[in-house]
């Protein structure tokens, strides 16, 4: 479906229960054609303020719009497949792959710590893995992290999919869903390596900066799906 690329104005339309997004004066549609339709005045508002902030329909972008978009499209007609598909990725998250220098790696897992315990809560041993070696995880953890996924609704998988999509990490994912992780330390652990291999430069600001932009969206879409 053809959708617009620069954003001249959004509103909300209500019809009875349902707050549609509107930019440009027409309903606002998700890449397969789904309008972006909400039970939430709240949330339709946000979605709206958001895409006007932005100025564009950039869907490489995390926004309120791609997280609905990402929820309508792609999850809600195949959960198991999108709990699936996020498993997948968790032998790569980063919290199990501390790096070999023992200044940073100590760095990284103070910054880390409420990822690792958050599998520590689940009960099997964290497999945390050397450098350049694969994480080896055991089934009970995959299993135990398949139950968090499958009590989770669609607009929380889709928070924790482009987690694992955009950040690389599953255990941030689901607790950044669940509203269980403070920005300030879902930041700190995202930025912690860049920080300290760049620290003679001016770009570690800007890249946390940006960092925050994305988790604040992330934590916002995920509270205004209770």
């Amino acid at each position: 479906m053809q959708l617009p690329t620069s954003i001249e104005t959004t509103d909300v339309r209500a019809y009875e229960s349902a707050y549609t997004v509107m930019i440009n004066d027409a309903p606002l549609f998700t890449p397969k054609g789904h309008p972006v339709t909400v039970s939430s005045w709240d949330l339709a508002n946000a979605i709206a303020d958001d895409l006007a902030e932005e100025g564009t329909l950039d869907l490489q972008r995390v926004t309120l719009y791609s997280l609905y978009a990402t929820q309508r499209d792609f999850i809600e007609d195949r959960v198991d497949a999108t709990i699936g598909a996020i498993l997948e990725h968790l032998p790569g998250d980063f919290a199990l792959h501390p790096d070999a220098e023992a200044a940073l790696a100590a760095k990284q897992l103070r910054a880390w710590a409420p990822l690792l315990e958050f599998f520590r809560d689940l009960g099997p041993e964290v497999p945390v893995a050397r450098p350049l070696q694969q994480a080896q995880v055991p089934w009970e953890l995959t299993e135990a992290l398949r139950m968090q996924l499958l009590a989770m609704h669609p607009a929380q998988l889709s928070v924790v999919l482009n987690a694992v999509m955009n950040l690389g990490s599953v255990s941030l994912g689901i607790l950044l869903a669940r509203q269980a992780i403070a920005l300030d330390q879902a930041v700190g652990a995202l930025t912690v390596t860049y920080t300290h291999v760049s620290q003679e430069r001016e770009e570690p600001e800007r890249f946390a900066a940006e960092t925050r932009q994305l988790v604040r969206r992330l934590l916002r879409y995920g509270r205004m799906n209770p």
